[in-house]
């Protein structure tokens, strides 16, 4: 007579936090995307001279890609995915709103580097089947998300002009 053994009582939340793929991809497109954000961070904070709320107002890609690099660290997935959502939305669809030539072009490579990280959540999801993972992360991240974009629409508006002197890459510190 043959004898089943009970599933582990903590199988359904290992899959939530098992170990992520971590070739050398996906060392490749965590490590050129963290270095973007310490450069973009760097542009932002030293150069321009924002301050912190400046600087996460304008450059909502290095938290994001903060979010996704400890996921990746960590072999989160969950944390993965939820960092994905925010680089999707800042990074993929920033390819669409930032112009294509003089200082934006360091941006518009950084927004390439975010999607490549984007494809990489979604190769790794798919190629191991946690699609239960790629719900709680864009629940996540959505939970994270929204009220970023809530508070930058006040900030913005607070400073008119600003966003689309960012859009352009001709813009300075706000108050300056």
């Amino acid at each position: 007579m043959a004898t089943t053994t009970a599933p582990h009582p903590h199988a359904a939340t290992a899959s939530l936090v098992s170990s992520v793929h971590r070739g050398w991809a996906g060392w490749t497109v965590t490590a050129l995307n963290v270095l973007a954000a310490l450069n973009s961070s760097w542009f932002f904070l030293a150069i321009l001279g924002t301050g912190v709320v400046g600087w996460l107002m304008m450059n909502s890609c290095a938290p994001s890609i903060a979010l996704f690099a400890v996921g990746f660290l960590l072999a989160r997935p969950v944390v993965m995915v939820a960092g994905a959502v925010m680089m999707f939305r800042y990074g993929t669809l920033g390819l669409f709103f930032f112009g294509w030539q003089g200082p934006n072009l360091i941006a518009q490579v950084s927004h390439v580097l975010m999607t490549l990280a984007v494809l990489y959540v979604a190769g790794d999801v798919v190629r191991s089947r946690r699609f239960r993972v790629l719900g709680l992360g864009i629940a996540l991240g959505l939970a994270v998300l929204v009220p970023c974009m809530t508070t930058q629409y006040l900030y913005f508006e607070a400073h008119p002009g600003l966003l689309e002197q960012l859009f352009a890459g001709s813009f300075g510190a706000p108050g300056r």
